[in-house]
């Protein structure tokens, strides 16, 4: 895990938690992102104990508890290898580097490691998506507010993503986690660091992918639908 030219350990990153001194990027049902000092990387690893009281959405007041199956399945598998979503995430990830093109593969992270956190359990450090001005990048839906180019742009762009993804059978079925970063010549390019892990169907699915090809196809369509009722609405 690199600092520019320094090495953190787990143990470093663990005292970097405990210490309370990471900045927390986001935080899902399940897991917790964090900047590590350099700027280059950021660390998913699951909730603590304290962000699972801090509920559903953090900040939010009243406080709406996070869901039981989601804590039952934090404290299940913190330390699990098996079963814990950054090893299914990491393990996936290299299935991926393996197969995909290298334009396809540029739209995951570039770098992802897999560490055990005393106090975590298992997490991955990778790749920190940013702007180049140094700012998050914006949910993709966002960008289709600023202008009718943009917004043509985006969606042929999204729509050339979706045909990659279902020509190489990509287990991906959340495109609104899909981000737009912005790029130093003022151009953008689509990017996904959030990907389903793993199948929580009985059968792999990625031993039919006429079936998985057909889950994504659904997916976007749908996705699509309703953005463009979206759109209607907000332009009326």
């Amino acid at each position: 895990m690199e600092r520019n030219d320094v090495t953190y350990t787990a143990e470093e990153i663990d005292a970097l938690l405990k210490s309370g001194s990471l900045k927390r990027l986001g935080m899902g049902s399940r897991r917790a992102c964090y900047v590590l000092p350099g700027g280059a990387r950021c660390l998913k690893c699951y909730r603590s104990e304290a962000e699972i009281e801090e509920g559903k959405v953090p900040g939010v007041v009243p406080t709406k508890p996070l869901a039981a199956g989601a804590i039952r399945d934090i404290r299940r598998y913190r330390f699990d290898e098996r079963h814990n979503t950054c090893c299914q995430e990491y393990r996936y990830w290299l299935s991926l580097k393996k197969r995909l093109p290298v334009d396809l593969m540029a739209v995951f992270p570039s770098t992802m490691e897999l560490v055990f956190l005393p106090s975590r359990g298992w997490a991955v450090v990778e790749e920190l998506v940013a702007n180049a001005d140094g700012t998050p990048p914006k949910k993709f839906a966002e960008g289709w507010w600023v202008n009718e180019a943009s917004r043509t742009e985006l969606l042929a762009s999204f729509n050339s993503l979706t045909d990659a993804l279902v020509r190489h059978a990509v287990r991906f079925y959340d495109p609104p986690n899909i981000l737009s970063q912005r790029l130093s010549d003022g151009s953008y390019r689509l990017r996904i660091m959030d990907f389903e892990p793993t199948s929580h169907l009985l059968i792999q699915i990625d031993l039919l992918p006429a079936i998985l090809r057909c889950k994504i196809r659904r997916r976007f369509a749908r996705y699509l639908r309703n953005w463009a009722i979206t759109q209607q609405g907000g332009m009326a």
